[in-house]
Protein backbone atom coordinates (compact mmCIF):
# COMPACT_ATOMS: atom_id res chain seq x y z
CA UNK A 1 0.00 0.00 0.00
CA UNK A 2 2.84 2.72 1.24
CA UNK A 3 4.48 1.90 -2.20
CA UNK A 4 1.33 2.65 -4.34
CA UNK A 5 0.38 5.88 -2.50
CA UNK A 6 3.97 6.70 -3.11
CA UNK A 7 3.75 5.52 -6.55
CA UNK A 8 0.59 7.70 -7.31
CA UNK A 9 2.15 11.05 -5.38
CA UNK A 10 5.21 10.81 -7.51
CA UNK A 11 3.30 10.59 -10.74
CA UNK A 12 0.76 13.83 -9.86
CA UNK A 13 4.65 15.57 -8.78
CA UNK A 14 5.47 14.86 -12.54
CA UNK A 15 2.59 15.53 -13.85
CA UNK A 16 1.80 18.84 -12.11
CA UNK A 17 5.53 20.49 -13.36
CA UNK A 18 5.16 23.40 -15.42
CA UNK A 19 6.85 23.38 -18.37
CA UNK A 20 6.29 27.33 -19.14
CA UNK A 21 9.30 28.79 -20.42
CA UNK A 22 12.29 29.33 -22.66
CA UNK A 23 14.02 26.00 -23.27
CA UNK A 24 17.20 25.86 -24.87
CA UNK A 25 19.90 22.98 -26.34
CA UNK A 26 20.80 20.59 -29.10
CA UNK A 27 19.13 19.10 -32.02
CA UNK A 28 21.48 15.78 -33.15
CA UNK A 29 20.38 14.81 -37.23
CA UNK A 30 21.57 11.62 -37.30
CA UNK A 31 20.79 11.76 -41.33
CA UNK A 32 23.25 14.68 -41.79
CA UNK A 33 26.33 13.10 -39.51
CA UNK A 34 24.85 13.54 -36.35
CA UNK A 35 25.39 17.57 -36.77
CA UNK A 36 24.18 19.56 -34.14
CA UNK A 37 22.45 22.76 -34.06
CA UNK A 38 21.18 24.96 -31.04
CA UNK A 39 17.15 24.54 -30.72
CA UNK A 40 15.24 27.15 -28.82
CA UNK A 41 12.13 25.93 -27.64
CA UNK A 42 9.51 28.41 -25.90
CA UNK A 43 6.28 26.71 -24.18
CA UNK A 44 3.39 28.30 -23.00
CA UNK A 45 1.27 25.19 -20.75
CA UNK A 46 -2.34 25.47 -19.72
CA UNK A 47 -3.38 21.91 -18.01
CA UNK A 48 -2.67 19.44 -20.48
CA UNK A 49 -2.49 21.68 -23.55
CA UNK A 50 1.10 23.54 -24.81
CA UNK A 51 1.66 25.78 -26.73
CA UNK A 52 4.12 28.06 -28.37
CA UNK A 53 7.27 28.09 -30.73
CA UNK A 54 10.17 26.54 -31.61
CA UNK A 55 13.26 27.06 -33.78
CA UNK A 56 17.01 27.00 -34.31
CA UNK A 57 17.37 30.64 -32.66
CA UNK A 58 15.27 32.93 -30.36
CA UNK A 59 14.67 35.09 -33.49
CA UNK A 60 13.64 32.40 -36.07
CA UNK A 61 11.26 30.59 -34.48
CA UNK A 62 7.90 28.80 -35.92
CA UNK A 63 4.48 28.06 -33.93
CA UNK A 64 3.91 24.65 -32.28
CA UNK A 65 0.76 22.71 -32.89
CA UNK A 66 -1.04 19.50 -31.36
CA UNK A 67 0.78 20.29 -28.10
CA UNK A 68 0.15 17.68 -25.14
CA UNK A 69 1.57 16.90 -22.00
CA UNK A 70 0.80 13.58 -20.81
CA UNK A 71 2.74 13.00 -17.08
CA UNK A 72 6.30 13.49 -18.14
CA UNK A 73 5.54 12.85 -21.83
CA UNK A 74 5.46 16.04 -24.11
CA UNK A 75 4.75 16.06 -28.06
CA UNK A 76 3.83 18.45 -30.20
CA UNK A 77 4.26 19.22 -33.82
CA UNK A 78 6.05 22.43 -35.74
CA UNK A 79 5.60 23.01 -39.58
CA UNK A 80 8.97 24.03 -41.02
CA UNK A 81 7.89 24.95 -44.56
CA UNK A 82 6.56 22.06 -46.53
CA UNK A 83 7.44 19.84 -43.94
CA UNK A 84 5.80 19.00 -40.32
CA UNK A 85 7.71 17.99 -37.70
CA UNK A 86 6.61 15.85 -35.23
CA UNK A 87 8.38 16.16 -31.48
CA UNK A 88 7.94 12.98 -28.89
CA UNK A 89 9.83 14.16 -25.44
CA UNK A 90 10.15 13.28 -22.03
CA UNK A 91 10.82 15.28 -18.49
CA UNK A 92 14.30 13.20 -17.56
CA UNK A 93 16.14 15.12 -14.65
CA UNK A 94 14.82 18.70 -15.48
CA UNK A 95 15.75 17.90 -19.88
CA UNK A 96 13.35 17.57 -22.08
CA UNK A 97 14.65 14.72 -23.84
CA UNK A 98 13.74 12.59 -27.27
CA UNK A 99 12.79 12.59 -30.64
CA UNK A 100 12.15 14.79 -33.71
CA UNK A 101 11.04 13.07 -37.03
CA UNK A 102 9.51 14.29 -40.08
CA UNK A 103 9.41 13.92 -43.90
CA UNK A 104 11.36 16.12 -46.53
CA UNK A 105 11.09 15.49 -49.97
CA UNK A 106 9.81 11.91 -49.39
CA UNK A 107 12.94 11.29 -47.11
CA UNK A 108 12.11 10.61 -43.60
CA UNK A 109 14.51 12.60 -40.86
CA UNK A 110 15.03 12.02 -37.51
CA UNK A 111 16.95 14.17 -34.84
CA UNK A 112 17.62 13.77 -31.57
CA UNK A 113 17.06 16.34 -28.61
CA UNK A 114 17.89 17.37 -25.96
CA UNK A 115 16.63 20.80 -23.55
CA UNK A 116 17.29 22.64 -20.51
CA UNK A 117 14.95 25.23 -19.21
CA UNK A 118 17.00 28.95 -19.28
CA UNK A 119 14.39 31.09 -17.98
Amino acid sequence: MKLLLTSLLLTLSISAANLSGKWTGTFVDASEGNKSEGAVVILTQDGNTLTGSAGPNAEEQMPISNGKVDGNNVTFDVKAGEATIHFSLQLVDKHLKGKASGEANGESKSAAVDLTRAE
